[in-house]
């Protein structure tokens, strides 16, 4: 390993060790990433750049001028490694994911760098609310697929467009549009909560955030 690298890296995870969660969280980064493409780090003078090696091409970029920001820039990658990994974990429906990855790399800079701001004061959580609720209304309607035979054909044809994902209309499962697939869902549990009060509270859970999003409008 180059010389300079082996040396801010120590100093990046003395830095990271700082975090008393550092080690039971495995917040770390890796100097080589070995792989396709493989990524490794060198220096030319005082300009650090990333090497990246995809099937014998070799691609260089500069991504530090000085020690300490490549010191800077090891530490955040593992701090932002750690935040998607928790964010995954720990996951809060209907709110915006990068606020919540936000919020676990500011934790972490708390011990390091406590002025250091990550949480911003706006976020667009409207797809995420469009995405859980659809996933709020499918998971509704394919439990009660399950433990329910359906003698009403048109309650089964709805309840089926719900849980099959009929909604979709990309090749790859996705929407053009958000909010116009959700209406054609609306419609659908709107039918369905007409002839099962069962399914009309199951779905009136989720009513709040089907009005956020119309407010958001």
């Amino acid at each position: 390993m180059d010389e300079k690298i082996e040396e801010i890296a120590s100093k990046a995870r003395e830095i990271l060790r700082k975090i008393p969660f550092a080690e039971k969280e495995q917040i770390d980064f890796q100097t080589v990433e070995y792989g396709d493409p493989t990524v490794t780090y060198e220096s030319s003078g005082c300009v650090f750049m990333q090497v990246v090696n995809e099937r014998g091409q070799e691609r260089r970029s500069v991504i530090a001028g000085s020690f300490e920001e490549m010191v800077n820039y090891f530490v955040d990658s593992a701090i932002t490694d750690y935040a998607y990994r928790y964010e995954l974990a720990h996951r809060r429906r209907f709110e915006s994911n990068l606020r919540q990855t936000d919020e676990a790399r500011e934790a972490c800079y708390h011990y390091i760098d406590p002025g250091k701001k990550c949480i911003r004061r706006d976020y667009d959580n409207t797809p995420i609310i469009y995405l859980d609720l659809f996933a709020a209304y499918r998971s509704i309607c394919l439990k009660y697929r399950e433990e329910n035979a359906i003698s009403c054909q048109s309650l089964k044809d709805d309840i089926d467009y719900i849980a099959d994902r009929k909604y979709t209309d990309t090749p790859g499962g996705g929407m053009y549009s958000l909010k116009a697939s959700m209406e054609k869902v609306r419609e659908r549990t709107e039918r369905i909560g007409a002839n099962s009060s069962e399914l009309r509270e199951a779905f009136s859970q989720y009513e709040k955030y089907y009005r956020l999003l119309k407010e958001m409008k």
